[in-house]
């Protein structure tokens, strides 16, 4: 029997990039990012035989924000994967675009210190399936209402920052309900680097139909940011999966480009 593989960027609004600072009016950001995922499975059954495998996905997806006014920012995210099931000497793979997500983010106050902002998202799965994670999608729209606050730590003699989402997400399908926490803390040592750590976690509510998605999960995330020039930057990390049930826990190692206009 395989259990669920947590592909952390096919599940809807895993690990997204809004922050609690919104865009200001007219200006728009956007991030390309390439993810290489791998998980070890164990005692993969095989024609009654137990052999032991792993699925991989490469995955591509493309993220923007605008400011329509500097209070109100609007975004989404595109994904396109292929995917690798290898059970013994059996490999399957499958191609396609795997999730459109939009959202709308209205900031609630904003100073030199902190922010905060209320966030509503809507994910729409494309209906790509891969047979070591069917039972981790919904097969309808999910909806998402967050809350998120940003702080600045310190700004001398390097700048510190901390910042926090919360929110429930409905599925409407047969998958369970989530509550999802994210945070991230940043250090900037000068004007050229950046230092990320983010963890992420998602909760069942445990109120699936039949046959439906029930996971939870637990990840870290370590990455760099380098910036080019004024507009361009570079960030590279990696996204370990520390806990979890009902699904085998696994990797993701990306790189992302982020640009604004």
């Amino acid at each position: 029997m395989v259990t669920l593989v947590a592909c952390a960027a096919l599940a809807p609004f895993q690990q997204t990039n809004a922050s609690p600072w919104s865009r200001d009016n007219g200006e728009l950001m956007i991030i390309s990012r390439a993810d290489y995922f791998r998980a070890d499975l164990e005692n993969v059954s095989v024609g009654g035989v137990d052999v032991d495998g792993k699925f991989e996905r490469i995955e591509s997806n493309t993220y923007l924000e605008y400011g329509v006014t500097n209070g109100l920012t609007v975004g989404g995210k595109v994904f396109y994967g292929t995917s690798w099931l290898t059970r013994g000497t059996d490999v399957e793979s499958e191609s396609g675009f795997t999730e459109l997500e939009f959202f709308g983010q209205q900031q609630i106050f904003r100073n030199d210190r902190h922010a905060g902002a209320v966030k509503v998202a809507v994910g729409i799965p494309s209906g790509f399936e891969s047979g070591a994670r069917t039972g981790q999608r919904s097969d309808g729209a999910d909806l998402e209402v967050s809350l998120l606050y940003g702080r600045s730590l310190t700004f001398t003699p390097i700048k510190t920052f901390a910042a926090a989402e919360i929110g429930v997400q409905k599925r409407f399908s047969d998958a369970a309900d989530q509550l999802r926490f994210l945070t991230t803390f940043g250090i900037e040592p000068n004007d050229r680097w950046t230092f990320l750590f983010d963890t992420y976690s998602v909760k069942s509510l445990r109120n699936e139909n039949a046959g439906g998605a029930d996971f939870d999960v637990v990840k870290i995330q370590p990455s760099i940011v380098w910036r080019a020039t004024r507009r361009f930057s570079l960030q590279i990390g990696l996204s370990e999966e520390i806990a979890g049930r009902n699904l085998d826990l696994g990797t993701t190692y990306f790189l992302g480009m982020r640009t604004r206009f």
